[in-house]
């Protein structure tokens, strides 16, 4: 069982002015997310453009982990696969995808947010843990940031290791493009250094798969694709958001305890299911997803 090196990287892309509010993160939200797991001891490999390195290197140096820190700035980014990054754009931009998808405003949506995650499997590399920048988002699942304070060692058995919320041979994957529905879960995933090239390999197919059906999708979709070309490659942890790591090794990690959730008083909730049918909401998913679906049939099929 082989110490893991952990890769991760850092490109601020402009989350901190997202239309949706409720998906705004800004650089410094990121670096306080980042601090808090960035003292685990493992060997770290930080891809990120110049302007960001020095902060990201004194964070680790804070731990005493600096020279167990490896940062690769490159300023180059969107022009490491450009002609790919040209084609998801394209196809970002039309009319008839945007409509085919549930949600028309979600980041998975925008051609630089998802090239910048298909690019985590690029910059993959030997025993690799991959951990999203802003992982476990400020501790919504792991209670104490201290646990962060060992060294991870995790044999993989030669598979790839991802997390799903639920089985991914449970719904068609054309289900997952079009409803944008949660299965892969992107935070975190496991591989030996054998397998790091195919994954790359499958997950770059998966993103020329979709432009040839002119849509695009972040690496959520890429790797739920790539699992059903090859399953064989893969084991899959049906778990919750980011438990992943503690199921790869990581057992001493403590959790947060959940709140039950507020049960609505009946009457108020039966008023408002009333009022919504009466009164439908311009801002209703369903109804307005329900009309784009409509209005393309009548283009294709007339009235």
């Amino acid at each position: 069982m082989g110490e893991i090196t952990l890769v991760t990287d850092f490109f601020d892309i402009g989350r901190g002015q997202d239309k949706n509010e409720e998906l705004r993160r800004t650089a410094s939200k990121y670096f306080d997310e980042f601090k808090r797991w960035a003292r685990i001891q493992n060997r770290l490999i930080v891809y990120t453009d110049s302007k960001s390195a020095e902060t990201i290197k004194a964070i680790r140096a804070e731990y005493g982990l600096a020279d167990k820190t490896i940062i690769m700035a490159t300023d180059n980014l969107f022009e490491l696969e450009g002609k790919l990054l040209s084609r998801m754009e394209k196809a970002s931009k039309n009319r008839d995808f945007l409509n085919f998808r549930y949600l028309q405003e979600a980041s998975s949506n925008n051609p630089k947010y998802d090239y910048l995650w298909m690019m985590k499997y690029y910059f993959m590399t030997e025993d690799v843990v991959w951990m999203d920048f802003g992982f476990d988002h400020g501790g919504i699942t792991y209670c104490d940031e201290k646990d962060y304070d060992f060294l991870w060692n995790y044999d993989f058995g030669g598979k790839i290791h991802i997390s799903c919320l639920h089985d991914p041979d449970s719904v068609i994957g054309m289900q997952s493009l079009q409803f944008q529905d949660d299965c892969v879960m992107g935070c975190m995933y496991g591989l030996p250094r054998e397998l790091v090239p195919e994954f790359w390999h499958l997950v770059r197919n998966a993103m020329e798969a979709l432009l040839m059906l002119d849509c695009v999708d972040d690496d959520q979709q890429l790797v739920l694709m790539a699992y059903k070309a090859r399953p064989e490659l893969f084991t899959v942890h049906v778990t919750g958001w980011q438990m992943i790591m503690k199921e790869m090794g990581a057992t001493h990690m403590k959790l947060q305890k959940k709140e039950l959730p507020k049960q609505e008083n009946k009457y108020k909730k039966f008023l408002r299911q009333t009022y919504r049918k009466i009164i439908p909401n311009r801002n209703d998913l369903k109804r307005n997803y329900a009309k784009r679906s409509y209005e393309a049939a009548v283009r294709v099929y007339g009235k």
